[in-house]
């Protein structure tokens, strides 16, 4: 079978700007602080092919909120951060006055071979003139999977935090929801019609020609596609290209599985939701993983990071109609087929619900 060619960045840029000290790069990342003063920084991998390790040399993170959820208050020397995922920690600048360096560095990747992937940038503190001195911090090995699980399953939600909740409104935890579908995705590598794709158990996306809710609305999906021929708890005989489209019951709980058959991270995405992360395993998921669930506090956030080998659980409401790409954030799984739809039907009619389309849609804006 064919493979995908690795593709490997030319660099990390942090908030758009090369390493410090690279001669590639005309401006680096520097941040001036006060000493003693708390600050927030935003931590988000806009990426689309690595994870990387987020660190700040001699200091403490606490991390605060994940993707618009307060998060519970842990101290971290360094966070992993997935494709397509944010954070928000706090940094007390209690160290000597001088310089120091922030850090990104792949995950899965060997930065000795890679050592221009390494984003550096600098934390200055306003009243120190000295230069930048030492070696960069090591962070955790990049390929310890076991240090990023055990990190993952930390993070849990704020229980005690005044804010507001994701829908539904007043769900504080997911023990007693009783879950209306079940779907297990399985994320592999294919070769249909001679070329390498990506896949969803065994189906890889085919973008149709007509926008699937053009279809949805105006066809009913007919000669476009046929909903719920994709497979959500089975994977397909042989590989085969396919426009996957399948029911999500509106107001209902769905239990999504990704499981990870890839030699390499992979971060899924469900557009118009948030969903509640409840567990991470490794090998093949079972209905006995379930046990291991965290239903009391899990985080909420819109997208989810999948280890090699293993899998991740979420729980999602489908309170909000429409037609919902679910996919990895890979940008190369992604554009290779590792998608699929999920339609949320509400056959109430009231503009509240799902505004209709504007009246010149087919005519494309004319």
């Amino acid at each position: 079978m064919q493979t995908v060619s690795s593709t490997i960045p030319d660099a990390i840029l942090l908030n758009g700007k090369g390493p410090f000290g690279s001669s590639a790069s005309d401006a680096f990342e520097s941040f001036n602080v006060d000493q003693g003063g708390t600050y927030r920084f935003r931590i988000s991998n806009v990426g689309s092919a690595l994870s990387f390790n987020f660190r700040i040399q001699g200091h403490q993170m606490v991390l605060v909120e994940t993707e618009g959820s307060y998060s519970q208050q842990i101290t971290l020397d360094s966070l992993d951060v997935h494709v397509g995922q944010s954070y928000s920690v706090l940094v007390t600048m209690t160290q000597k006055s001088r310089n120091y360096y922030m850090v990104a560095s792949p995950k899965l990747l060997d930065t000795a071979k890679y050592s221009s992937l390494v984003g550096v940038g600098v934390l200055q503190y306003s009243n120190s003139a000295a230069p930048l001195t030492g070696p960069l911090p090591n962070g955790p090995d990049a390929f310890d999977i076991q240090f990023s699980l055990a990190q993952a399953r930390s993070i849990r939600w704020n229980m005690t935090a005044g804010a507001a909740r994701p829908n539904p409104q007043g769900t504080f935890n997911v023990t007693n929801v009783t879950l209306s579908q079940t779907f297990i995705l399985r994320g592999s590598l294919a070769e249909i019609n001679g070329s390498p794709r990506y896949t969803v158990n065994n189906v890889s996306y085919s973008t149709p020609d007509t926008p699937l809710k053009l279809a949805d609305r105006f066809l009913n999906g007919t000669g476009v596609y046929t909903l719920d021929q994709f497979p959500v708890q089975s994977v397909k005989a042989n590989a085969a290209s396919g426009v996957s489209v399948v029911t999500g019951i509106h107001k209902g709980w769905i239990e999504m599985v990704f499981q990870n058959d890839l030699d390499a991270m992979d971060s899924w995405h469900l557009d118009g939701f948030s969903f509640f992360v409840v567990g991470f395993g490794g090998g093949d998921w079972t209905p006995d993983s379930r046990s291991s669930y965290n239903l009391l506090d899990p985080v909420t956030r819109s997208t989810t990071q999948v280890y090699p080998g293993g899998w991740t659980a979420v729980y999602a409401y489908l309170d909000n109609p429409g037609m919902w790409n679910l996919r990895s954030q890979t940008l190369k799984h992604w554009y290779l087929g590792e998608q699929l739809y999920i339609r949320v039907h509400n056959s109430d009619p009231d503009p509240a619900r799902e505004r209709p389309p504007p009246r010149n849609l087919l005519t494309c804006g004319e």
